[in-house]
C-alpha cells in the first residue's frame, strides 16, 4: 500500500514526528510525546526469569537484545519500547516452557478523525502490518537467537491510544501476537500466505485490560519504516535502521 507523507516537523530518538494521508494505513499519525523506557528498563535482568531456559537465552542473546533496542529506538517512528517490552517470554495458554523472544512497543497515535473511523479489527491491521511485521523480521534477523534450540517462536505486543476517548481518561488499544519461527520463516519468505499465517498465529486483543476477539487480521505490504527518511537525521551505524 503507498503512502502519501505530509512532513512535519520531528524529533529523534524513539519518537519521530510526521503525518499520514489517505487510505487505510494512511490515517497513522503522531500523537503527544511519550517517555521511553531505557536499555535496561526495556530489557531487564536474568533475575525477572523464573526458568533456566529463559535465563539462558537471555544471557547468551543479551548483545543482540541491546542491538534490537537501538534499532527500534533510533529507527522506528512514533514508538516508545515498554518498560520490560524485550525478553524471552512464556505466553499465559503455554503448558510448557514455551518462550518467545517478545517486543513490546507503544505506539503515539494521534486520533485525527480518520483513524477512529476505522473498525477494531482494522485498526489492528494497519498497525501490524506497519509496525508488527517489522519488529518480526528484525528479531528473525538476529540468526543467532533464530536458531537457538531454546526459542520456540516470536512474538510482538503493540499498544496504542483507543480513539473516541477523552485525553482525561486515556484507555489503550493491544494486539499481542505469537507465532512459532516455522511459519514466521515462510510468512517472510512468501512462502505462506498472509491469511494462513494468521491462522497459525496466536492473537489476543485487548480494550484497556479487558479481552476482545476473536479478530481476524489482515496483513499488506506497508513500507514505509524502511522508506521515510527524516532530513538532517542520520541515524547510528550501530542501530542498523535497514532492519
Amino acid at each position: 500500500m503507498d503512502i502519501v507523507i505530509d512532513r512535519r516537523p520531528a524529533r529523534m530518538g524513539g519518537l519521530k514526528r510526521l503525518t499520514t494521508a489517505a487510505a487505510v494505513a494512511l490515517a497513522l499519525v503522531a500523537a503527544a510525546p511519550a517517555g521511553a523506557a531505557t536499555r535496561d528498563d526495556a530489557i531487564g535482568n536474568l533475575d525477572q526469569y523464573n526458568s533456566t531456559k529463559a535465563r539462558t537465552l537471555a544471557s547468551n542473546h543479551h548483545a543482540q537484545l541491546v542491538s534490537l533496542y537501538d534499532g527500534i529506538y533510533h529507527c522506528l517512528p512514533w514508538v516508545d519500547i515498554h518498560k520490560g517490552g524485550i525478553g524471552f517470554r512464556k505466553p499465559k495458554w503455554a503448558t510448557e516452557d514455551d518462550r518467545y523472544l517478545a517486543t513490546w512497543i507503544v505506539i503515539d497515535q494521534k486520533d485525527d478523525g480518520r483513524f477512529g473511523t476505522f473498525t477494531r479489527e482494522r485498526r489492528a491491521s494497519a498497525m501490524f502490518s506497519r509496525y508488527g511485521v517489522d519488529l518480526l523480521r528484525r528479531m528473525t534477523a538476529m540468526t543467532s537467537v533464530a536458531t537457538d534450540a531454546n526459542l520456540t517462536g516470536f512474538a510482538v505486543v503493540l499498544s496504542w491510544p483507543k480513539p473516541g476517548v477523552p485525553m482525561t481518561q486515556p484507555v489503550t488499544e493491544t494486539l499481542a501476537l505469537f507465532v512459532d519461527k516455522a511459519s514466521l520463516g515462510d510468512f517472510l519468505a512468501k512462502r505462506l500466505a498472509s491469511t494462513d499465517f494468521a491462522n497459525r498465529a496466536r492473537i489476543s486483543m485487548f480494550d484497556g485490560k479487558d479481552p476482545v476477539g476473536p479478530i481476524k487480521l489482515e496483513i499488506w505490504d506497508d513500507t514505509f519504516n524502511s522508506t521515510y527518511k527524516l532530513k538532517n537525521y542520520e541515524a547510528p551505524k550501530e542501530a542498523k535502521c535497514s532492519g
